[in-house]
């Protein structure tokens, strides 16, 4: 799979992951969500449509206020091409989800349009805490399968198509390796953050996570580290 690897997004009640599924396609990827109590995980509960399609999903992560859902799909209605075959597109592109309520239904997904999306494949999707930035990665720019990380602004954090034109994190973050399935951490409202990654190398033998200090407006403030000890 040249797909961004499946990330798992813990919340205060709320944790949604990739896995697969057995309805109605036991190839593909589904989200599905868990609830804990008393630190203890349930059993997942399969997210039902709209939310998940026939297709591929994967890679979901919520806003801070739990009303939208991103994630990376193949569904129909992307901006790659339509393979007859599968029913679904050729390659990946971000959606989101929203619902009215942190209990309510999952509304159709979006396609996040061309502002974001491209045909090549785009995923990973992960938000910064105050929901102003969007990071992802993409292939967009390179001759194969490696993907750079990018960063999208947006000044009203409630807008969920409202995403600017996304821009390259640079040589502190991207090189002509594999750089992909980026995650925000910000230490407290206005402290630091890091944006953690994961590099490929050895012609994909090798995989390591990676992180880079990262401002509030998405500006990286030096060469990444490797956190493998």
């Amino acid at each position: 799979m040249t797909t961004p690897t499946t990330s798992l997004v813990s919340l205060a009640s709320l944790a949604l992951l990739a896995t697969c599924g057995t309805e109605p396609d036991p190839a593909g990827l589904k989200l599905q969500a868990m609830s804990f109590k008393s630190s203890e995980w349930s059993g997942p509960v399969l997210l039902p449509a709209p939310a998940n399609s026939r297709c591929q999903d994967q890679t979901p992560t919520t806003s801070k206020d739990e009303l939208s859902l991103y994630f990376l799909s193949d569904r129909p209605g992307g901006f790659g091409n339509f393979v007859s075959s599968t029913g679904c597109m050729d390659n990946n592109d971000l959606w989101v989800a929203r619902r009215s309520s942190p209990d309510g239904a999952w509304e159709t997904a979006v396609n996040l349009g061309p502002a974001i999306n491209t045909a090549r494949s785009d995923g990973g999707p992960a938000l910064s805490p105050d929901g102003h930035l969007l990071f992802f990665s993409s292939d967009r720019a390179t001759a194969g399968p490696l993907h750079d990380i990018y960063v999208s602004r947006r000044s009203d954090p409630k807008d969920d198509l409202g995403w600017g034109e996304p821009t390259p994190l640079g040589p502190d973050v991207n090189t002509t390796l594999h750089e992909a399935g980026p995650f925000y951490s910000q230490s407290a409202e206005d402290g630091s953050a890091n944006l953690y990654f994961y590099r490929r190398s050895d012609n994909g033998a090798t995989t390591d996570i990676y992180y880079a200090t990262v401002t509030r407006d998405g500006e990286t403030l030096g060469p990444e580290c490797s956190c493998r000890s």
